[in-house]
């Protein structure tokens, strides 16, 4: 009798449990009536609750769950661009590229242009190959196959601006929306990722754009689970893995990068090269799943550049002349000949050294420039939980 009993009241608190489980309301599974007035949802004259969903439909993107570290380089500031500052921050979550944006995904992004017969856009979009001109090189076959050639085709795009990667990525946030129309059977919306839907729904509005200078290095230090700020001083990663050398295990290098002078790919059998840069999954990716997160190319981030790295420590971001206008700045000094057209690029590409290999490096570059050593890629904030 004692354990039938005994049994009796688990199996009752165990209900009891249940129910107020299923009572508690989430974002996933909202319920169909208000807590507050006990009016149902989702009628013609009461409010419309769109569950939120688990996955934003982002293909090609990795989760990257948000947390603390220490924000700058861990070694010498060699060029005093204000890699060292050793700043600590939180950074919420996010979904980034799991790769740069590659030839053919750029390739999508002109062909649509084009289809749609906006030629100034498509024109004004168009890489610019011939950043691989160089008077004592012969790189010329570059110059036409990069592109196109179907050998390159998930090589990262080069020749990019920060205004044409600014460009992508409103293109892409205007089509992300379109396909989760089209799923939904709705209309195409406005492509304004910050207008709200005209019905009053709660649809989210992803919006595409380039990463902030404090989630590249996030995502690229790949840090999960350390405990405590000591922990992040003595251990967190110079690299985007781990170890202090640029090497793997097999000692195989783990990165795109110049070994030495007149080294830009090893001996023969050792890289997958036949270009300078290299096919973006040619190397293992990090702790949280990116690849080429350093090395191969650099990647633009949102930031208008500054030396002195006097942001915000929750997502830490540089805006146009805020707090901090070009007015302030001298030519005195190089790393002070700024002005807001300076945005901050980050990573090491495959003509850097491997001082650069080093997360917390840093540079800046006029937003209406091109090389041959930067790219980009792209993220979507996580909108709630």
């Amino acid at each position: 009798m004692f354990r039938f009993r005994y049994l009796f009241f688990i199996w009752l608190s165990l209900a009891s449990f249940a129910g107020l489980r299923r009572n508690h309301p989430t974002s996933q599974s909202p319920g169909k009536v208000s807590q507050t007035t006990g009016r149902p949802f989702n009628q013609p004259d009461t409010l419309s609750v769109v569950p939120c969903k688990a996955r934003p439909p982002i293909p090609g993107m990795v989760y990257i769950e948000g947390g603390y570290m220490i924000m700058g380089n861990l070694g010498e500031d060699k060029l005093g661009t204000g890699g060292c500052c050793a700043k600590p921050v939180t950074v919420n979550s996010f979904w980034m590229d799991e790769t740069p944006v590659t030839n053919l995904a750029y390739r999508e992004y002109l062909y649509d242009l084009k289809q749609r017969g906006l030629m100034e856009q498509y024109q004004a979009a168009m890489p610019n190959q011939q950043v691989f001109i160089e008077h004592f090189s012969y790189n010329d076959p570059l110059v036409d196959n990069y592109l196109y050639a179907p050998g390159f085709m998930y090589y990262p795009v080069v020749g990019v601006s920060w205004e044409q990667a600014m460009k992508y990525c409103a293109w892409r946030t205007e089509k992300l929306h379109e396909a989760i129309k089209k799923r939904k059977g709705s209309p195409v919306p406005d492509p304004d990722p910050d207008a709200g839907s005209s019905n009053g729904e709660d649809e989210p509005k992803f919006m595409v754009r380039l990463p902030t200078e404090v989630e590249f290095e996030y995502a690229a230090r790949g840090v999960v689970g350390a405990p405590d700020i000591s922990y992040l001083q003595s251990h967190q990663r110079n690299y985007p893995w781990d170890g202090s050398s640029p090497r793997g295990k097999n000692g195989r290098f783990l990165a795109n990068f110049k070994r030495g002078k007149g080294n830009y790919k090893g001996m023969a059998g050792e890289s997958d090269h036949s270009a300078p840069t290299s096919n973006v999954y040619a190397y293992p990716p990090n702790a949280v799943g990116l690849r080429d997160i350093m090395g191969n190319v650099c990647c633009w981030t949102l930031d208008t550049y500054r030396r002195i790295q006097d942001t915000s420590d929750l997502n830490p971001v540089r805006r146009d002349g805020f707090l901090d206008p070009a007015a302030h700045y001298s030519a005195t000094h190089k790393a002070s000949l700024v002005n807001d057209d300076a945005k901050v690029y980050k990573g090491c590409s495959w003509a850097d050294c491997a001082y650069f290999l080093q997360i917390g490096t840093r540079r800046y570059l006029n937003k209406d420039s091109a090389t041959a050593t930067i790219g980009f890629r792209c993220v979507v904030s996580s909108l709630g939980q």
